[in-house]
């Protein structure tokens, strides 16, 4: 049954005795009744309107501890130690809450406060016992949290910065040590999807899911990953359940509002992202920009423009300048192009790959021949890797002229025009590589190649473009006609 909110048009001035006690009472009967979330609202009203009540206090916080509002209950217990520092049930409380979520080292602080000052209290057999626990369950976690932990966050790093075959080596090492850490499989399966391999990122988190039921993150990732493949349909149907559920931690709250928000349930996103503003959590530097989307698709506008001109979103402004080779989707791209585009279009990104000289682009490179069977792309690719190894390449001379004619054509042609929407430069050079062009003249290849990308933009004069690579006009005119010649048979 949901709340009466209408009801309270009949209750005395909020902030009267009377309208407290009429709170607290219709909160008392709903929960009896078992109607958690209209006790909660009830109580809520009550602490609010009698702010002093230490015992309206207490009442709530363990009602938010039994629907799941950990972290608001103990927000609310402080509260109680504030009114009154006699009222040591709250340590105890904090203490069972925090051990609760793992927070072992406030737990044992709470504890060790309520046994300074209730040695012989009625809770203290139940602390003692929590401080014995919490001793083992460190000991436990401290001889491989630190390998653990260490192995996770440089995974996770390396994802940030696009070092996908990296971080997938991390996590298979840490998943082999620790085969029930659910955590390093999430991350997995989204390395699996940046790299294009859709189907065991699905795989992986389908595995989470029959060995550890429940997992929200396999869950959500789930989600994620079903819209990013356009299957937008699949995402906002396995979604739709969660949109009844409210996590322990605000991390996860966050994580369920931002996916709620990026398949469409944005009611549900916008109320989950307005309440962890109002408990003082701000997530990432995205958080703003969630909350204007939610706002926005449900009709706040005012409230829309407000998040988008906030704090977070001028912190998003200053970030923007960044280095492309730590960019995960820019990499991630890369990769799914070559394992998707034709072979004429592979070319152009095998060279963009070989581009950022380090081992990433390296394992990347050695997709080629999984994706192609042409030897012309395969052996381009393998030039690149030996550049990027600084080792002799023993494959095709051809292969070596074009690769060296390139490269000369490329110190002529600013690389914003050279990867222009509109350009030619690339797919011109992977058309003639990819029909058998000789390349015999290598500095003639690479001025023609110059000439005939400017013919069309600026015009550039055949004789200055001979004089910029030190060649004869009639050299650079024959090796265009030669050019042109091959293109046309192609």
């Amino acid at each position: 049954m949901e709340a009466n909110y209408e009801a309270l048009m009949t209750l005395p001035e909020p902030e009267s005795p009377l309208a407290a006690e009429l709170h607290y009472y219709r909160g008392r009967r709903a929960l009896r009744e078992g109607r958690l979330d209209e006790a909660t609202f009830f109580m809520a009203e009550a602490t609010t309107a009698a702010a002093h009540r230490v015992d309206y206090h207490k009442q709530y916080a363990e009602l938010l501890f039994e629907v799941g509002e950990v972290y608001h209950a103990n927000d609310v217990w402080k509260r109680v130690l504030e009114l009154d520092d006699t009222a040591t049930e709250a340590l105890y409380h904090l203490a069972s809450n925090c051990a609760y979520i793992s927070q072992y080292e406030e737990a044992a602080t709470y504890a060790s406060r309520y046994l300074e000052q209730e040695a012989h209290g009625p809770y203290a057999e139940s602390v003692q016992s929590l401080l014995e626990l919490i001793e083992l369950e460190k000991e436990l976690e401290d001889e491989e949290e630190d390998e653990l932990i260490t192995w996770h966050t440089e995974a996770q790093r390396q994802i940030d910065k696009g070092r996908l075959f990296a971080a997938k080596s991390t996590l298979e090492r840490l998943i082999d040590r620790y085969p029930a850490f659910w955590p390093a499989y999430n991350n997995l399966a989204i390395v699996h999807f940046y790299l294009g391999n859709d189907e065991t990122a699905f795989e992986t988190l389908e595995y989470v899911l029959d060995e550890n039921p429940g997992n929200l993150h396999a869950i959500l990732n789930t989600i994620m990953l079903l819209h990013e493949a356009g299957q937008s349909v699949a995402a906002l149907h396995l979604s739709a359940p969660l949109t009844r559920v409210r996590p322990l931690q605000f991390e996860m709250r966050y994580k369920l509002a931002t996916t709620l928000a990026l398949v469409g349930h944005y009611n549900h996103a916008y109320e989950e992202l307005r309440l962890l503003q109002e408990r003082g959590f701000r997530g990432d530097s995205l958080f703003g920009h969630w909350l204007s989307v939610s706002a926005y698709k449900t009709g706040r506008l005012e409230e829309a423009a407000t998040y988008l001109n906030g704090e977070q979103s001028k912190q998003i402004e200053d970030k923007q300048s960044f280095d492309i080779r730590d960019n995960l989707e820019f990499r991630s791209a890369l990769v799914q192009g070559l394992r998707q585009e034709d072979d004429l279009a592979r070319i152009e990104i095998i060279r963009i790959i070989s581009k950022l000289e380090d081992d990433e682009a390296f394992e990347a490179l050695a997709l080629t021949n999984t994706v192609t069977d042409d030897e012309t792309v395969i052996a381009f690719a393998k030039k690149c890797q030996a550049v990027i190894c600084a080792v002799p390449f023993k494959g095709d001379v051809r292969i070596e002229r074009a690769y060296e004619a390139l490269i000369l054509a490329e110190r002529h042609v600013p690389e914003a025009e050279q990867m222009s929407l509109e350009g030619d430069f690339y797919e011109r050079f992977s058309r003639l590589l990819l029909t058998g062009y000789s390349f015999d003249d290598v500095t003639a290849s690479a001025a023609a190649l110059v000439w005939m990308f400017y013919a069309k933009r600026d015009a550039l004069v055949l004789s200055d473009c001979a004089d910029a690579f030190g060649i004869t006009v009639d050299t650079l005119t024959d090796t265009i006609r030669s050019y042109k010649q091959q293109l046309e048979r192609a």
